[in-house]
């Protein structure tokens, strides 16, 4: 790397430092809380097995939650501790993110644009979030950095890092292999035997891991834990086009949609002219973002799974930096591409306020509008103290019976003893828009029938206690 790009690593690596020591307490989130349960398991057993117990295990391999524990044993299990591992892991993310740009950005677009590429609001949630999908993301790049190098070893070392990260990284590795085929088909890279060799690898060690598994549990892939094997079974009818509905909604949101309807328009405009072909490197990018976009869409689509924005973070850069080539190479007046981009950068960055009504499902993990609610939640728990009010006699859907585990503090367990939400048995209700698990007529009739007794509100993100309206039956029982 040159001095400037050195210089711009260097910016974006003390970013993440300080955002490290900003959130070193914020504490696991969503679907983050269960990884650390698993890897409270791995910990706790000292390592015994990797291969988790039917009710631990959704059938995801092990590599993220073995490297929580290995780094609870090293610097002790407190979040400090697991955001450092992310943070190293958020490194890498963007040093591949950097390289990626440097290969791939056509000659006639400058370099510090690469910060325009960090900026999707997902990717910047994502660094906070003590989930999978960051290492997954980062050995997805490292493989399609490796793939455009022929570098076969590096390569066969990435593939087996995605494998083992996630059931996602099965995708990844399907569209690496397509990209792989197409770009030698259109001699857009030398034919290199040896990359066979990397997927033989890959393939070989997740083979291993899954017959482990089997020894262990009897299946592989799809879990017989009920609260997950819901979650892998195919639909049908109004279901897929939902599905379809909620995949287009992933790639829009957020502010993603003032970038992808230019790069759409720039993209036809080229076609239009059959005079003009695209750019070998701008060639390469819409190949690999086209088949990482229909694998994503085969992969997702025909399944009950919920999808998250977070899944397609490679689909979001690979986007940004086909968006950046055509905007560079399209005959337009520096002036209007100057207030394209700056048009884009604040779309971009308003996506982390792109907050919907409690009745919409949103994607809380995929923009930083989340971290706020930790201090509301505190601020709701210290009234309930304060008015005297029991967490027992508190229907909830929110996870404050998980407190203890994602703050991985014991002195969070008293906070534990709140009921399921059920509005025929409680007494109160907490109820917040950062959960999706409650349903319309549950918000409609808590907002219509039941007294709003406390709100605690900032930027959108609201938890509020209810009280209900049988609440003097309750007490002459």
């Amino acid at each position: 790397m040159n001095r400037k790009e050195i210089l711009l690593y260097i910016f974006v690596a003390a970013l993440l430092l300080i955002e490290f020591i900003i959130f070193k307490d914020l504490p696991f989130f969503w679907d983050g809380i269960s990884k650390a349960s698993r890897a409270t398991w791995i910990y706790n057993t000292n390592f015994s097995s990797l291969i988790l117990p039917t009710e631990y295990s959704s059938g995801h391999p092990p590599l993220w939650i073995t490297s929580l524990a290995i780094f609870w044993k090293l610097f002790g299990q407190v979040l400090w501790s697991s955001r450092l591992l992310l943070l190293l892991i958020n490194l890498g993310v963007f040093y591949q993110i950097l390289i990626v740009c440097k290969r791939n950005f056509v000659a006639t677009v400058p370099i510090f644009l690469f910060l325009l590429v960090c900026l999707d609001p997902t990717l910047v949630a994502q660094t906070t979030s003590l989930n999978n999908d960051m290492m997954l993301l980062f050995f997805t790049l490292l493989s399609f950095n490796a793939l455009q190098k022929n570098r076969w070893l590096l390569y066969a070392f990435a593939l087996t890092g995605l494998l083992l990260t996630n059931l996602r990284g099965i995708y990844c590795f399907v569209a690496l292999i397509l990209i792989h085929v197409i770009y030698n088909r259109k001699r857009l890279l030398v034919w290199n035997q040896k990359m066979i060799r990397s997927y033989c690898t890959a393939t070989l060690c997740f083979v291993v891991f899954l017959i482990f598994q089997y020894t262990e549990l009897g299946w592989v892939l799809i879990t017989r834990n009920e609260n997950f094997s819901k979650h892998r079974e195919a639909v049908t009818g109004f279901s897929i086009i939902k599905n379809i509905a909620a995949f287009v909604k992933n790639i829009l949101d957020f502010g993603r949609v003032f970038l992808w309807i230019p790069m759409v328009l720039f993209l036809l405009k080229y076609y239009k002219n059959k005079k003009r072909s695209l750019d070998v490197n701008s060639q390469k990018i819409g190949i690999a973002l086209l088949v990482f976009t229909v694998v994503f869409f085969l992969g997702f689509v025909p399944f009950s799974n919920p999808m998250g924005p977070r899944y397609l973070m490679i689909c979001y850069i690979l986007a940004a930096i086909l968006f950046i080539n055509l905007l560079f190479t399209i005959s337009i007046k520096k002036k209007i591409r100057n207030s394209i981009m700056i048009l884009v950068t604040a779309g971009l960055i308003s996506g982390h306020f792109w907050i919907y009504p409690a009745t919409i499902s949103q994607a809380w993990d995929s923009s930083l509008a989340y971290i706020g609610y930790f201090e509301k939640e505190e601020k709701m728990l210290n009234y309930l103290e304060e008015k005297k009010i029991a967490p027992s006699n508190v229907g909830t859907n929110l996870t404050f019976n998980g407190r203890a585990l994602a703050r991985l503090s014991k002195k969070d367990s008293i906070h534990e003893n709140f009921s399921s939400l059920n509005l025929d048995t409680n007494q109160y209700v907490i109820f917040s828009n950062i959960e999706n698990d409650t349903d319309d007529a549950t918000i409609i009739t808590l907002r219509k029938n039941w007294e709003e007794i406390k709100t605690f509100e900032r930027l959108g993100v609201f938890i509020t206690l209810y009280k209900s309206p049988k609440t003097k039956s309750f007490k002459n029982q």
